[in-house]
């Protein structure tokens, strides 16, 4: 609080020196006047020290105002990013939720899927088995389980077998005899071009071969066929040359002779 002023008036302070006169002499008048101007002096700085005070407290007093009202900003805004991290919180674990359900999910589903692919693997496995049974080690089962599929029309089976045995045993006097069944089986199907490839691949690979003859009489016969009647008469004319003495001279000689009438007939021959 503001302290209470002393002050004297100029009347009040003549009608106390008057009330004083009586008993007061100049000197102590004086003495008393220089009291009651520095008791004025002072009580004029006190009031100087309450109005800088005054001035002081007005300035804090507002310092606090500001930052009392920043301070309510302050919260207000902490309190808001405080919601909004609180819901983004919220937000990011309703994410982390899903995305560990879609996992879950995605988890179970490839479990399913090699559940499945182990079924499929086993059942091809078993097809494998059934459709391209496993071929034998030894040389003579290898020839003789490729014989027995041959005679039961296991004409795909009967080839594995055989182009293995040719593959594994190329020194065997068996193998040109293999080729030359592998082809006659893709004869029985009407495959000649194929047929026509594995009786070739006897005169490359087997030329000194005894089968020789009878590689090149069902080459001439799958030229024929595929109405290559050029192909074929020039085979069979080679046959007919080198081999005069072979069994398939006289049926080469025939076919040579049919194949000259229909030479020139494009129903039966392109070539």
């Amino acid at each position: 609080m503001r302290r209470a002023r002393l002050s004297l008036g100029p009347v009040r302070l003549a009608l106390l020196l008057a009330g004083l006169g009586a008993c007061v002499t100049s000197g102590e008048g004086e003495k008393m006047q220089r009291d009651i101007d520095r008791l004025k002096q002072r009580v004029d700085a006190m009031d100087r020290r309450d109005a800088e005070i005054n001035e002081q407290v007005a300035r804090l007093r507002k310092v606090l105002d500001q930052a009392t009202a920043l301070l309510s900003r302050n919260s207000a805004d902490i309190g808001s990013r405080v919601d909004k991290n609180t819901a983004d919180l919220a937000a990011a674990s309703g994410q982390i939720e899903e995305a560990k359900h879609s996992l879950d999910e995605l988890q179970r589903k490839l479990t399913d899927q090699n559940g499945r692919l182990a079924q499929l693997e086993q059942t091809q496995s078993k097809i494998v088995d059934r459709v391209a049974p496993t071929i034998p080690e030894d040389k003579e089962t290898l020839w003789k389980e490729a014989q027995t599929r041959l005679a039961g029309g296991m004409r795909d089976d009967a080839r594995r077998f055989l182009n293995s045995f040719i593959q594994r045993f190329p020194q065997d006097p068996r193998a040109p005899q293999a080729l030359i069944l592998v082809g006659q089986s893709y004869a029985t199907e009407g495959k000649h071009q194929l047929a026509a490839g594995a009786f070739g691949k006897v005169l490359d690979t087997f030329p000194k071969a005894a089968e020789v003859p009878d590689a090149m009489w069902f080459m001439g016969q799958s030229y024929a066929e595929l109405k290559f009647c050029s192909d074929s008469i020039a085979i069979l004319n080679d046959l007919v040359k080198r081999f005069p003495k072979s069994a398939r001279v006289n049926d080469a000689k025939t076919k040579l002779r049919e194949l000259h009438k229909i030479q020139k007939d494009k129903k039966f021959c392109t070539s």
